[in-house]
């Protein structure tokens, strides 16, 4: 940088994209999961705040910055499908850890088989239009 210049590009400032993703998308994700933990919880007041985080939108609220579906919009996640996976989770009850948590890495490993399943379709689908 010479002196009395002014440095244009700006992407020094910020992380490169990794395989776990941005840092807004780390943020995104760990706002969900918070809403998540605070939803199976023991804590009440939480509990009460994270249900109507996540279940008492409407349509205007929707879109905005930061709702539920907006989070999982930009997660490129369906929210309602998300949603009802949230309510089907056990509560935690008297228990300290929540009954799911250990299963945490299985549900990992499906997304991903079910991501290799999705690109495989997509693949096969442009194979039949050009064969």
């Amino acid at each position: 940088m010479k002196s009395g210049t002014l440095e244009t590009s700006s992407s020094f400032l910020f992380e490169p994209y990794n395989e776990r993703g941005s840092p807004e998308r780390l943020l995104l994700l760990a706002i969900l999961e918070r809403a998540i933990l605070d939803f199976v919880g023991n804590d009440v007041r939480e509990m009460e705040q994270a249900t109507a985080w996540i279940f008492g939108e409407d349509e205007v609220l929707s879109a905005e910055p930061f709702s539920f579906s907006w989070v999982c919009k930009e997660l490129d996640l369906d929210a309602a499908r998300v949603s009802a996976m949230i309510k089907a989770m056990p509560k935690r009850g008297s228990n300290r850890v929540a009954p799911w948590y250990f299963q945490k890495g299985q549900v990992e490993k499906q997304v991903q088989i079910e991501k290799q399943v999705q690109k495989q379709d997509v693949a096969d689908g442009a194979g039949a239009l050009n064969g």
